[in-house]
């Protein structure tokens, strides 16, 4: 397989730019996922390593070989789309051997390589079906066994579970971490799913607007997200925020306003920062507990209660209009309409800036930088 090395990398339509500047490195063996919200430009992102759009400034490498001018079929790679985009009126098998047939493979090759990747991707009982006779899930092996059979340096997916069902992409997530441990390939993943980027992930790229935000391990995003932006999209449900002050600054420390008039002191890099400035509190909602434990406490009444079966999920409004969830026990006997004492552990705080830049200085997890396991959860 191959590395993938961005340096510079524009992207403009007409008068716009939509790509700025993007400096990234993609490792041999990894599964890279780009991730944000819609209109981020992470497809465009996409389709600029695949030779689909052209680039405007800057230089990109494949396996050490410079492609700003290579046209797709010369990258070595292959690409897997949300539109499954097969031929309708083809068989499985002539769908996923089309590509070697148009390079002039053998016909022995090509019917190793087809029977191959369905025996990896577990369809060698539907090679003779047609396309409308399979479910959206079969139809994803299908295109995914087509880009596996020209052996690529390169897999590109494109946010390929969006159009199946919320079973079918547990299912298909677990598939595709196995699928690239199988292959020991290099893969580019794009979704705006971050349960997704984080189940599936070697490295996740975090765009927004065209501009890469945080790049690194699910985990290191997940605890030591730069800024809020990062904060409030990686995690599900997202991290807490509480608009507030700081009102009193020590070396490594500031103490901050919770609603309803207590104070905490939570780790920050402190630099520059004078009492009185407006802050933003992070902390995630299996951080926060009913009643009084942790370094602090404000108090609120419960709205909404989710009850997911193993957890239960509690939306309260706190003093001053404000509103956290706290994740509690799936048996947790709480419903709307209760107060609640919230207790707030200050080494799981997160502090942010008035600009969402990252203040806390949190200890580093201790699995932050291991790779996920190799498979998904639901």
């Amino acid at each position: 397989m191959a590395n993938v090395t961005l340096r510079g990398v524009r992207k403009s339509f007409g008068g716009m730019e939509i790509i700025h500047g993007v400096d990234l490195d993609i490792a041999d063996n990894e599964l890279t996922v780009f991730v944000g919200p819609s209109g981020c430009g992470k497809s465009t992102l996409l389709r600029l390593i695949a030779g689909l759009e052209d680039i405007t400034s800057g230089e990109m490498t494949i396996d050490g070989v410079r492609v700003n001018d290579l046209p797709p079929k010369e990258r070595g790679i292959s690409m897997v789309f949300q539109s499954y985009a097969l031929y309708p009126h083809m068989s499985v098998y002539d769908n996923m051997a089309f590509g070697l047939k148009l390079a002039n493979g053998s016909k022995d090759a090509i019917d190793a390589k087809v029977r191959e990747a369905a025996r990896i991707l577990q369809i060698e009982n539907l090679l003779a079906r047609k396309p409308r006779e399979l479910s959206g899930g079969q139809r994803q092996r299908v295109a995914i066994g087509r880009a596996i059979v020209r052996e690529p340096k390169v897999f590109l997916f494109d946010e390929p579970l969006s159009n199946l069902d919320a079973a079918l992409r547990v299912q298909m997530r677990i598939e595709l971490a196995k699928l690239k441990e199988d292959l020991s390939a290099t893969m580019v993943y794009v979704t705006h799913d971050q349960v997704e980027a984080m189940t599936l992930a070697n490295k996740i790229v975090v765009l927004r607007a065209g501009h890469v935000e945080q790049v690194g391990s699910p985990l290191e995003l997940y605890h030591h997200p730069c800024n809020l932006f990062v904060a409030g999209f990686i995690g599900s449900p997202k991290m807490n925020f509480l608009e507030t002050v700081a009102s009193d600054i020590g070396r490594d420390t500031a103490t901050v306003a919770l609603p309803g008039g207590g104070t905490m002191t939570v780790p920050a890099r402190t630099a520059g920062m004078a009492p009185g400035a407006k802050v933003t509190l992070g902390v995630r909602p299996e951080h926060l507990v009913a009643g009084e434990q942790g370094d602090a406490a404000m108090d609120g009444r419960i709205f909404v209660v989710e009850r997911l079966g193993g957890e239960t999920y509690c939306h309260v409004r706190v003093d001053g209009g404000q509103s956290v969830v706290i994740r509690t026990d799936g048996d947790s006997p709480v419903n709307p309409g209760e107060q609640v004492r919230i207790g707030i552990p200050a080494a799981n705080c997160h502090l942010f800036d008035r600009d969402g830049i990252a203040l806390a200085r949190v200890e580093r997890h201790p699995l932050a930088d291991l790779e996920m396991p190799r498979h998904a959860t639901g």
